[in-house]
């Protein structure tokens, strides 16, 4: 990077990291922070053009690690406000079909404001997503990996979208853009796992879950590969969502102590605090799924709830949920005397 605009040596070779992999550099929020001082004040003093489009990106993506830290609307509306300039600038200062990977701004901001709209329910910002990706759809030249990323974009937001208004049309377009999302991309491309995940939840929703399971487990074998192990924390517990809906609670629970191993390794307490709850939403999942035997029912309790003594602790709430919901399916059992 230049340094011809007032930009000390030091300030421009951490943009340059920075710029080089904005999502892997800052995991806390003192980087983040620090990464967004560091690309502001390279911003100020870089002309219209290619690279402030792609600072412009970036900061986006950053700011949308902030949100995930601190959960503050502010950071998202930051987000969306630098995808939209950097679209726009893209849009009015280069050449049609120029820099194509410049692109990925326009599924970035799908994505940004597909999440506005979960977080504070102003569903017109994901009718805004859905408008945004059917032109990404015809705009973005076919074999891009961005135009993969805008359809898994637009397949989400028009899933959240039928989860909202329960349009099946929507769903089944959610479906379809899924699995062209993912014909799109090379079989062991780094962007499959998201997009194979995203289609996972899609069937999920459409009630086809052992479809859903395939995508989940093909998602966490391409995480893996990339070396995305947060990607694959959060896949694996789709995953044993989707194993517990299709009556596979076994491989369900395995599935969640993996996950939950793998966000003990990350120090990720939110990503921990989700598994534990899901264990148990799991197992009640399964139980109403379909009538289960008695016994077996209360087998799979008890081994659920070793586990969980093991891995969680005798004191933790969703051992002690899990130790009630046993107790009353063997006070439920009958002769009281075969009560194991």
């Amino acid at each position: 990077m230049s340094t011809d605009h007032g930009i000390d040596p030091a300030t421009a070779l951490r943009a340059a990291e920075i710029l080089e992999s904005p999502r892997r550099l800052h995991r806390g929020l003192e980087e983040t922070d620090d990464a967004i001082a560091t690309l502001d004040k390279v911003l100020t003093a870089t002309p219209p053009g290619p690279l402030r489009i792609t600072i412009l990106s970036n900061l986006g993506l950053i700011r949308m690690v902030r949100f995930q830290l601190t959960s503050s609307v502010a950071d998202l509306d930051a987000a969306i406000h630098c995808f939209r300039e950097a679209q726009t600038a893209h849009t009015a200062q280069l050449p049609e079909g120029s820099h194509p990977e410049l692109t990925a701004t326009i599924p970035n901001l799908i994505g940004a404001l597909h999440a506005r709209a979960e977080y504070t329910g102003n569903w017109d910002d994901l009718d805004e997503a859905i408008v945004l990706g059917r032109e990404a759809a015809v705009r973005i030249p076919p074999g891009l990996p961005q135009r993969s990323a805008a359809l898994a974009s637009l397949s989400s937001a028009l899933r959240i979208r039928y989860e909202r208004a329960g349009y099946e049309g929507d769903l089944t377009e959610a479906i379809d853009l899924g699995r062209q999302a993912s014909a799109d991309l090379p079989a062991d491309h780094p962007r499959q796992g998201a997009v194979l995940s995203n289609l996972g939840s899609s069937l999920l929703a459409a009630g086809l879950s052992a479809d859903a399971v395939r995508a989940y487990e093909q998602a966490v074998e391409r995480f893996a590969a990339a070396g995305n192990r947060h990607g694959r924390a959060r896949t694996l517990t789709n995953l044993a969502g989707a194993l517990a809906q299709d009556g596979r609670i076994e491989q369900a629970l395995a599935a969640s102590w993996q996950a939950l191993a793998e966000f003990r390794t990350l120090g990720d307490a939110s990503g921990e605090a989700r598994v534990k709850k899901n264990v148990a939403s799991s197992l009640a999942v399964w139980e109403e799924s379909a009538a289960q035997d008695a016994h077996h029912t209360r087998e799979v309790y008890a081994h659920a709830l070793a586990d969980c003594a093991r891995v969680l602790g005798a004191d933790d709430a969703t051992t002690r949920a899990l130790t009630d919901r046993l107790a009353v399916l063997r006070r439920g059992a009958a002769p009281a005397a075969d009560v194991p």
